[in-house]
């Protein structure tokens, strides 16, 4: 899903091919509502008596319930807990928060010792354990995902315009870096964690910062489809937000063929 929303546009992420017909912004928030929704749904499983394994817990049943689920010529209603209302304003709004609810389901799905198997209640299909329950979330994601996609070729969906490139300057605020405290170290770990993954999505093209020990500055040219956008980036960052950092956001454009370092945080050993 996450790719599929990376850098719209305004226009793009509120057309609409018809007025009874979800706009990519819809079917993301569809997408993240259910996610909690489903999550919810395998974590009510859980609570209920244990059982003999059922007979359809197994992997033949697992793929028809995914392929079930991703079918699109079948259409369902969605119930009115996820029934979309432009709840997240920009692309970058629904990547955050989706992000932040798929890592709760990851972390659960890695760590838990929940006998998955045993725990049954009503499917799409039938009755589903709790295993078949979180198939059921990922297809789920992969049906809406591939719903944007459908909306996404309609002819009147508009055009993408190329990305503007903005250069943002990252400041210490009213601290040296040699006097940040252990919890504000670990705040600058979440921007280099933040930095990291706006990279791996393709917002970052190159970034870096200063060697100065004491007051360094930080550098990264992103890709945006707006100024409000790249705001929007700097508005997001754990440190930026916890006021650790003064941000300047500039439009940019890049001399051709210049080598690009590699991407960088703030964080740093105290000294």
């Amino acid at each position: 899903m996450l790719a599929s929303i990376q850098g719209l546009s305004d226009a793009q992420w509120k057309f609409k091919p018809a007025p009874t017909v979800w706009s990519v912004q819809e079917c993301a928030e569809h997408i993240i509502l259910s996610e909690d929704y489903i999550f919810g749904m395998e974590q009510q499983l859980i609570k209920s008596p244990a059982v003999e394994r059922p007979a359809n817990s197994n992997l033949e049943f697992d793929k028809v319930l995914a392929t079930k689920v991703q079918d699109r010529s079948q259409k369902a209603q969605a119930p009115e807990p996820l029934v979309p209302s432009q709840r997240f304003a920009t692309p970058a709004d629904a990547i955050r928060e989706f992000t932040l609810r798929r890592d709760k389901t990851i972390a659960y799905v890695k760590t838990t010792s929940d006998d998955l198997r045993v725990h049954v209640g009503p499917g799409p299909a039938g009755p589903m354990d709790a295993y078949q329950a979180l198939i059921l979330l990922a297809a789920h994601s992969a049906r809406h995902t591939a719903q944007i996609r459908e909306v996404q070729g309609n002819a009147g969906y508009p055009k993408t315009a190329a990305a503007a490139r903005f250069l943002v300057l990252y400041v210490l605020a009213h601290v040296r870096l040699d006097q940040l405290t252990p919890q504000q170290m670990a705040k600058l770990q979440e921007h280099g964690a933040y930095l990291q993954a706006q990279a791996a999505q393709g917002v970052i093209i190159w970034g870096g910062r200063t060697l100065d020990p004491v007051h360094p500055h930080g550098y990264v040219e992103i890709q945006a489809a707006s100024a409000a956008e790249a705001k929007a980036y700097v508005d997001n960052d754990p440190a930026v937000k916890a006021g650790f950092f003064d941000c300047t956001v500039e439009a940019f454009s890049e001399i051709p063929h210049t080598a690009r370092p590699q991407v960088a945080s703030l964080e740093g050993e105290r000294r």
